[in-house]
Parts: C-alpha cells; structure tokens; sequence
C-alpha cells in the first residue's frame, strides 16, 4: 500500500506519515524509491495510533515499538514489561485526574470569590468639584458660569457651561464635553478595546519594557498632588492599564475626541480606582478650556504619534500653553527605521498624517525647540511584524519599528 492511500485509510495526513518514518516509529520498505506499508508496517501503525488515544507520548511509542521490535513481545518477561508500561501510564493517569480535580476545586474557589467581590452598586464618578478652578473659556479666557447643575459634594454629573463672550459647552454622563466634535472619517472610536487584541508577543513585552520605564521615571518624578494629564486615549490608555501607580491626591485629566471612549474607559475605572479625581474631557481639538499653565505632568504613549495621524504640527508645541514652566513629559515614542514602504502605506491609509510621524529626528529637534530637555530616553528594542493588529496595519513586515521610553522636562 503506497503512502497516499494508508493516509486515506487511517485519516492521517501525509505530512504526519512522513514524521512517524524520520523519528522511526514507522519503517516500511523503500522498494524503487517509494515507501511500500506492508501488513507489518500497519500493524504498527495501528498500533501507533492506539497507544496515541490511551495517551502515550511518540517517545513512550517508541520505546515500546523497540520492545516489539526486539522480542516480538513473545516473552513473558516482555509481557510484564508491556504490562508493567501500562499500569504506570494508569497510574500517571490517576495522578492526572486528581491533579486536575484539585484545580477545577482551585478555580470554582477564585470564581466564587470574584462573584463575592462584584459591588452591589458601582460608584458614579463625574467632573471633579476639586477640577473647576482649572476651567476657563479657551476664546477670551474668562471663567465659565455653570447652571442646571446635577451634582454631590465631590462631583458634577451634569450641567451647562457658559461664558459672556458666546462659548458653551455641557456636562454630560460626568464628563466635560466642548464644541469640538470629531469630524474626521480615518477613525473611530474603539469602545471594545480592539486595538488592544491581537498583538503579537513580541510587541507586548516591548510595550512592557516601555510601561516599566515609564513607571520608573513617574516614581522618580512623584505624581502626588499634581495636575496630570493624558490625550488620545482612544489609541492606546497608559494610566487604565496602570491605575494602582496613580496617587489618589493628583487631579487626573483624560482627554480623547471621542465621548464614546470616554464613557467606556471612565465605566471602566470606577470599578476599580472610583477613588481617583479624573476630569474626562471630550474635545477633538488642542484648544481645551483649560487655563493656561496648569498640568505639572502629561504622560503619552503613542499620544504625540496619533497627534501626527491628523495633523502637521508637533503634539507639546500644541499642548505649551496648558503645561507649566517646569512641566514633565514622561512617555514612549513610536519610531521607524529605514521603514519607507511603512510610512507610504500609512500615508495612504491616512492622508491627513504628517509625513514627519514615526521619525525621532523629528521628535527630538521639536522637543528642543519648543524648550523641552530630554533627561531619559532609552531604546526598548525594534519589531518587524506587529501581527494583524487593527493598530499598526500600516507596519509592513520585514520592517523596524522601535519604542523609545522619554522623559522630558520644560526648562523655558
């Protein structure tokens, strides 16, 4: 019997045949260069597969192929040997059940107690009460007048906001939203965290050698009572992903254009840190009603590289009027390396983008102009395929795409 019709046969593929002959479980003859299954080689093979549905490894087949192989198992010692074989693959098996029943106990413990621990009612956050004097018209600079306000003691949940000079914005669902709607049709809002799913793992462990840096220098800076900010959040959210690091006495303020990615993040972290201040402000523009000078920190990862996705001009020098003199930028820039095939899709994909993204020339030279020192940057290393994720589609593999932990400080 030839190869292609055993494979039909025992529905076992060609490809596996062929592995069984190399690691010498099979041995057919090789009359005229062709592998001939004789009654002797199926035997085997049907043996093979038994021992395969009773759990045994190719190796443990292997050692009792030999043993047929040698004796023709036609030994009573043989048999005990055979015998033997099996009571110690049952008792193996035995361990397992109760190994894994043990486990199974283990895991109904854990979700019993998940269950115990899910809050009868999730605290409502809202925009801090502890936030409004950072808030002024982004026109005039005047001070916003508030009206059919729904609030606590700690925050508001609703209300309107207006100035003299003819700017309004509202609050709504807990969160500050601006005139400034998104209008750009390249990008959507991810409330189902689909950038976040099929990363590959090397992308992974870099993104958690940059977290790691980013966490250090945040240790270093000291967050505690300071005014920290994050933008584009809809790309990638480095303070969600690390909400025990953030000190419960700082004012934290989240900003994306999309209200959707607001409300699903702040649904989110009210599970889990309902202590923190966190104002969410929904503007798609850099033109917040913010007074000026008034963030000590802002942390971006992936934020000045989705600044560039929709316009020329540098995310800080955007972002100059809101930090104070002695702010600190603690981030991780996305950089191309010889990646022209990559920058030419994602010019495409985004006509929009500036042609200067992912280039740490450019990073750096505009951090220096716009009066920022860098006193940290390290290389986390490069990746040439970022898999099929929906975030870096626009990454052809083959080529380099390197993370650069930062942290920058205003020094004028």
């Amino acid at each position: 019997m030839r190869i292609g019709e055993v494979s039909r046969r025992y529905h076992i593929s060609v490809d596996n045949l062929y592995y069984y002959i190399n690691y010498g479980l099979l041995v057919p003859p090789k009359p005229r260069s062709q592998y001939v299954f004789d009654e002797t080689v199926l035997q085997d093979l049907e043996w093979i597969l038994e021992l395969k549905e009773l759990d045994f490894t190719l190796r443990e087949i292997h050692m009792l192929l030999s043993l047929k192989r040698i004796s023709g198992l036609a030994d009573s010692q043989d048999m005990e040997e055979l015998k033997a074989v099996y009571e110690g693959k049952r008792e193996f098996c035995l361990q397992e059940i109760s190994r894994k029943q043990e486990i199974i106990r283990r895991l109904d413990e854990k979700i019993a107690a998940l269950k115990e621990n899910q809050p009868d009612r999730i605290p409502q956050t809202g925009v801090p009460v502890s936030a409004l004097p950072l808030l002024c018209c982004p026109v005039c600079g005047s001070s916003l007048s508030l009206k059919d306000v729904e609030m606590n003691p700690r925050f508001l949940y609703g209300g309107a906001l207006s100035c003299s000079c003819g700017y309004q914005a509202r609050i709504q669902n807990g969160i500050l939203m601006t005139p400034n709607k998104n209008t750009n049709l390249q990008d959507t809002p991810d409330v189902t965290r689909e950038l976040y799913k099929d990363l590959p793992p090397e992308l992974i462990t870099m993104f958690e050698r940059s977290y790691q840096q980013m966490l250090k220098q945040m240790e270093e800076t000291s967050l505690r009572g300071k005014v920290v900010a994050e933008t584009y959040i809809n790309a990638w959210f480095f303070m969600h992903n690390h909400l025990s690091a953030l000190p419960k006495d700082s004012l934290y303020l989240v900003i994306d254009k999309y209200p959707e990615t607001l409300l699903m993040y702040k649904h989110l972290i009210e599970k889990q840190r309902p202590d923190l201040d966190i104002l969410y402000l929904a503007d798609s523009s850099t033109r917040f009603p913010l007074k000026s000078e008034c963030i000590d920190v802002h942390l971006d990862f992936f934020a000045a590289n989705e600044h560039n996705f929709y316009h020329d001009t540098f995310l800080y020098e955007r972002l100059l009027p809101y930090l104070k003199k002695d702010a600190d930028l603690i981030g991780t820039y996305f950089y191309f390396e010889h990646a022209q095939k990559s920058m030419k899709l994602l010019l495409s994909q985004y006509p929009e983008s500036s042609e200067k993204n992912f280039n740490l020339h450019y990073f750096r030279e505009e951090l220096k102009n716009n009066g920022f020192e860098l006193l940290y940057q390290e290389d986390c290393g490069c990746i040439t395929d970022s898999g099929n994720n929906l975030g870096f589609g626009f990454h052809v593999k083959g080529e380099k795409m390197h993370l650069l932990p930062y942290h920058g400080k205003r020094c004028r």
